[in-house]
């Protein structure tokens, strides 16, 4: 087992899903941290030893990597399941000279519904397994790992863990980001709530009210769902697809993340901010 490595589960769905995903973390490595939706942290034994600040995703991950104690941690989602020796792959890459953080390739289940198909083709189509080991500029957010202090150091510049802030004052402070192929998971659970457009529209205005330059990114915009979804065409085998029902969702997704990038390009970020991303 990766005795250097603490593995935090981040519960999106909770129940069966949660404890799925937290048996196959602890298969594999000895310390695990179960983050509940209402931001209960539990340790492998079972026991309470925190409660995250707020409810949003970014705080519970920030939450559950305070409270590890080794100096490699790595963050999972409970929509997945890792694979076997996605431990060890893990302790292999931070191994490596200069490297603070790694991700893997997400594979789909094959009886995932249209809806959370294309949710999971958006978000991560293009983690998939054919890509080759290498330095990147991003990672899967179900599914990356990091040395822990370069970790908490590039978090005070951030609210919470969010993926490209986090990422940009990683690389700024010289660590490189590599791409694991034997980090593999599996997107295993529908996840209705996260593919709703509503959802998909509140996270794109995350996304865009946090960018530079937001005259520019309203204009960008307004192309977006033809660009986001001929990017996820040409990342995505048509196996993937499947189905016309899955690219009708597909599209309905990227034109409410490019109305919510709008908005935030436009208005700035709403009143909840990080709390849509629950």
């Amino acid at each position: 087992m990766a005795e250097d490595l603490t593995v935090i589960v981040i519960a999106l769905l909770g129940g069966e899903a949660l404890d799925q995903c937290t048996a196959a973390a602890r298969a594999q490595c000895s310390k695990v941290l179960a983050v509940g939706r209402d931001g209960t942290i539990v340790d492998s034994a079972g026991s309470v030893i925190g409660v995250a600040d707020r409810p949003d995703i970014p705080a519970k991950r920030r939450c559950g990597v305070e409270l590890a104690t080794t100096p490699l941690v790595a963050l999972l989602e409970d929509t997945v399941v890792p694979e076997k020796g996605w431990a060890d792959a893990v302790a292999t890459a931070l191994d490596e000279k200069e490297v603070v953080a790694c991700g893997g390739p997400v594979m789909i289940a094959e009886d995932l519904s249209a809806q959370t198909r294309a949710l999971t083709l958006s978000e991560y189509g293009r983690y998939h397994d054919r890509q080759t080991a290498g330095e990147v500029v991003a990672l899967p957010g179900c599914n990356f790992a990091f040395r822990r202090e370069p970790l908490l150091k590039a978090m005070r510049a951030s609210d919470g863990l969010v993926d490209l802030p986090v990422f940009r004052g990683l690389k700024e402070d010289g660590g490189k980001l590599i791409w694991a192929p034997g980090m593999v998971v599996t997107f295993e659970h529908a996840y209705a709530d996260g593919a709703r457009l509503r959802t998909r529209f509140d996270h794109g205005r995350i996304y865009a009210a946090s960018l530079p330059g937001r005259a520019s990114t309203a204009a960008k915009a307004l192309l977006l769902p033809a660009v986001l979804t001929a990017r996820t065409l040409s990342e995505s085998s048509s196996s993937q697809v499947r189905s016309i029902k899955t690219l009708g969702w597909l599209m309905l997704q990227h034109t409410a993340w490019a109305a919510g990038e709008f908005a935030g390009a436009v208005f700035g970020p709403s009143r909840k901010g990080l709390g849509h991303w629950r």
